[in-house]
């Protein structure tokens, strides 16, 4: 068998999902942004922001830090941020960087702008050439082969068991590969759907727990609101099309059918894309445009930004992205503040969704690793974690700050709970072109270029063969 990390820096995960989903995001009821839209929509007084500044310099003594920052003598750190130049993502994390720095005089923090999808490449260069950062950014795609490289500090060792106890344990989980710890979560961007909840309040709905609720649910929000009989809106934003976005979309609602489309079993790739619970959830998902027209004509050609346009023009009640999306969504149209709540992903066999987290390793070649997990502690401790998650939209990894009940209003309510059925990511070497061959099953049929049962048979054959290939 070809073993899962000889070929893992071609991989796009469920890091790439969030991705496609923009990288970015914002709180409805504080400021946010989606940072792929690259906007920002403060909406706090300059006195709120001017309190909620200073609660992030204040946080030393509220986050029993070591003060090692003070005692070890001048120091430079250099962060290869994935963040630095988007907004508001990167002015907050300079904003936080500014107040450790005022903290502690003697550390004098550099950033190095990283885009995400380029930090495997550019680190394992780095690495090569002995010219590591302290600090940098680790996508969840990265994870597999930052093991393989054997360049992060020991991460656990340095933050200790009295903090590392804080995580939600399913997001440090996440942050591990065979147990070892490759980032220090800063934030979580779980996947849910977002909906109207003025929609639901009009039609009597209640929140749908199962996809036979969800169902029911989506008949009665697609509907002719002006009375020429022509359905002018509709219950979902699908995400039809046949790329990365659609497809880590799709394996959402087959995972939640009790189907894995790859792991491994006795030391071999397997896969259920050819049991009946993979076909329902094929099914279920091409129905609701073929069968139950709930979703808007044309699904394969709605990816990622064309379901946010259907959804901030009121054309569609509900969507399926992380929490980064609910600043962009109000920045379009601002007539949807207070109007927006979420709900896990509704559940065949069971719920499921991806953790989204975004972190950062200290290098085994810092020489200042107590004064970075400092600064790690600096950034992810409570105040400073629920002011930049009211700002982003991205959630807090530890309870102390997740538990606030800015998280737990209708707006986060779901992203809150999703965090419990968070998904491991794959680490198939091909499991790009796996995704593909799903994307191309559910994209044939939603478009009449098949039937279900010619593009399901195909799909079993195709996947089939690619998995053998690797075994």
């Amino acid at each position: 068998m070809k073993k899962m990390f000889r070929t893992l820096a071609a991989l796009t995960l469920a890091a790439s999902l969030a991705g496609c989903g923009g990288g970015g995001g914002g709180g409805q009821a504080a400021a946010g942004s989606s940072a792929a839209q690259g906007q920002e929509n403060a909406r706090e007084s300059a006195g709120d922001q001017a309190d909620a500044q200073k609660s992030a310099g204040d946080q030393a003594d509220s986050a029993d830090q070591s003060n090692a920052g003070d005692q070890a003598g001048e120091v430079t750190l250099t962060i290869a941020s994935a963040m630095v130049t988007e907004k508001p993502e990167g002015d907050l994390e300079q904003e936080l960087a500014d107040k450790y720095m005022e903290l502690h005089p003697n550390v004098k923090i550099e950033f190095i702008s990283m885009p995400a999808a380029e930090v495997s490449k550019r680190i394992v260069t780095m690495a090569t050439g002995d010219n590591l950062p302290d600090m940098f950014f680790v996508p969840n795609d990265f994870m597999p082969q930052l093991y393989d490289l054997d360049i992060v500090a020991d991460l656990e060792g340095l933050l200790g068991e009295e903090w590392l106890s804080g995580y939600n344990p399913n997001l440090l989980k996440d942050a591990k590969i065979n147990g070892r710890m490759m980032s220090i979560p800063w934030y979580a961007s779980p996947y849910a759907v977002i909906y109207r909840t003025d929609w639901f309040e009009e039609l009597g709905l209640e929140i749908p727990e199962t996809w036979d609720e969800f169902l029911e649910v989506s008949k009665a929000l697609t509907r002719d609101t002006d009375g020429d009989g022509q359905v002018d809106k509709w219950a979902f934003s699908m995400v039809g099309s046949r790329n990365n976005s659609g497809e880590q979309r799709f394996v959402l609602f087959s995972k939640s059918f009790g189907a894995d489309e790859i792991y491994e079993k006795e030391g071999k790739w397997a896969t259920d894309i050819g049991t009946e619970q993979f076909k329902a959830g094929l099914k279920y998902f091409t129905d609701l445009y073929t069968e139950h027209g709930v979703v808007p004509p044309g699904p394969t050609e709605v990816d990622y930004s064309a379901s946010m346009e259907l959804f901030t023009s009121e054309q569609t009640g509900m969507i399926l992205s992380g929490p980064h999306s609910l600043g962009f969504i109000t920045t379009t149209n601002p007539g949807l503040e207070g109007k927006l709540g979420s709900f896990v992903i509704p559940k065949g066999e069971a719920h499921v969704s991806i953790s989204g987290i975004g972190g950062y390793a200290i290098s085994e070649s810092c020489e200042n690793k107590d004064v970075a997990a400092d600064y790690m502690k600096f950034i992810t401790s409570k105040e400073n974690a629920i002011y930049f998650g009211q700002k982003t939209g991205r959630m807090p990894t530890r309870t102390e700050a997740s538990d606030d009940p800015y998280f737990s209003s209708v707006l986060f309510k779901g992203f809150l709970g999703a965090l419990d059925y968070a998904v491991d990511p794959e680490t198939f070497a091909q499991y790009p072109a796996l995704l593909d061959t799903i994307g191309e099953a559910y994209s044939n049929v939603l478009s009449g270029v098949a039937t279900f049962d010619e593009a399901y048979g195909t799909l079993v054959e195709k996947s089939a063969a690619l998995i053998e290939a690797e075994n």
